[in-house]
């Protein structure tokens, strides 16, 4: 049964001046194809002007509707929005049609009638309607599936990372746990403490779709304390957060897996170890994370470490579109990810 958010999906937002300009743009086609599909006369300019009026006037009015229709008729199954949006968009033409044809021969419209009768015009402008419509809501029709599959591509990837615990990583916290339990009892039961949010935050199927950033710190300090059992110190972390940023939001699991590939792949791999860097600001209406590591010239890259940043990238890519951005910077000694994630305005 198809759930109610991905019913809202089927339709965008026509309620924002982006979508609204777009419809406009697509009357304004129209009217250009209508106005040269007329005799080439001394009247095209004006006609095409009348058109362009009428062509605008339908697209604010249908576009005020498929707004409404967005925010009061969420709750409908897919077929059943598509089918009432189809119904309001013919409505709509067909209203502001009779309006322009009855005021039409009292003003200068008169020239789009082209003694065209009553039913003549209501047809042809309702045709056409039901055409572009047609192609429009098929259009989001296919977006929208195209979206759900991406989605169950992106969520079947990530529960398989999540299911695919890394054993060396289990093996070797279990054997810090252990060797902690006589001689350092609560070390060891803090242990366990972060190792068990971890994996519960990892294999949840209801866990949030997005969390605070603050909230994604706490499993990047949980691995951080597991990881420090093992490395020692070795492994330094050099962590600068401003204030603003702790509140902004973000995917869930999409920080700390960067933070997981700096220290597995990066300073683990080195003798001496290094420090892993991170760093948050809000910049505006994005939030900018970055995360830098530490890397040896002589050793091989390791495929983990590309599969964990692909995913976050398709993550980020089928919630934020091009709005949200996934940076790598590789140099000869250092490894930076830089992630950009849009946030809501401030009022």
């Amino acid at each position: 049964m198809t759930s109610a958010r991905e019913n809202v999906e089927f339709l965008p937002d026509f309620c924002t001046g982006a979508r609204v300009l777009r419809v406009l743009v697509v009357c304004e086609a129209v009217a250009i194809v209508l106005a040269l599909g007329g005799s080439l006369s001394d009247e095209l300019p004006r006609r095409f002007l009348l058109l362009s009026v009428y062509m605008q006037w339908i697209g604010v009015c249908s576009a005020a509707a498929l707004c409404l229709i967005k925010r009061y008729a969420s709750g409908m199954s897919a077929r059943g929005m598509a089918l009432l949006a189809y119904l309001v968009l013919l409505l709509v033409t067909l209203s502001i049609t009779e309006i322009t044809y009855v005021a039409g021969r009292y003003s200068g419209f008169a020239l789009l009638l082209e003694d065209a009768s009553h039913d003549g015009f209501l047809a042809r402008s309702v045709g056409i309607c039901a055409v572009v419509s047609a192609l429009a809501l098929r259009y989001f029709w296919l977006r929208s599936a195209w979206q759900t599959q991406a989605q169950a591509e992106v969520r079947a990837r990530l529960e398989a990372l999540q299911a695919r615990i890394e054993p060396h990583f289990l093996f070797n916290s279990l054997n810090s746990v252990a060797a902690l339990i006589g001689v350092r009892p609560e070390a060891a039961e803090t242990a366990l403490e972060d190792l068990a949010l971890l994996l519960r935050a990892r294999l949840s199927e209801q866990g949030p779709a997005d969390v605070s950033l603050g909230e994604e710190m706490t499993l990047v300090d949980a691995y951080v304390g597991i990881e420090s059992l093992r490395l020692g110190e070795r492994l330094r972390m050099e962590i600068q957060i401003a204030p603003a940023a702790r509140t902004c939001r973000l995917p869930a699991l999409s920080l700390q897996p960067l933070v997981e590939n700096a220290i597995g792949h990066g300073v683990a791999r080195l003798p001496a170890g290094g420090t892993v860097a991170i760093t948050a600001q809000r910049r505006g209406n994005t939030l900018v994370v970055e995360v830098s590591n530490p890397i040896s010239a002589d050793t091989a890259a390791v495929p983990g470490n590309r599969q964990a940043m692909a995913n976050i990238r398709n993550r980020l890519a089928l919630r934020y579109g091009d709005a949200a951005v996934l940076r790598v910077n590789e140099q000869p000694d250092r490894f930076t990810v830089v992630m950009v994630v849009p946030q809501m305005a401030e009022h």
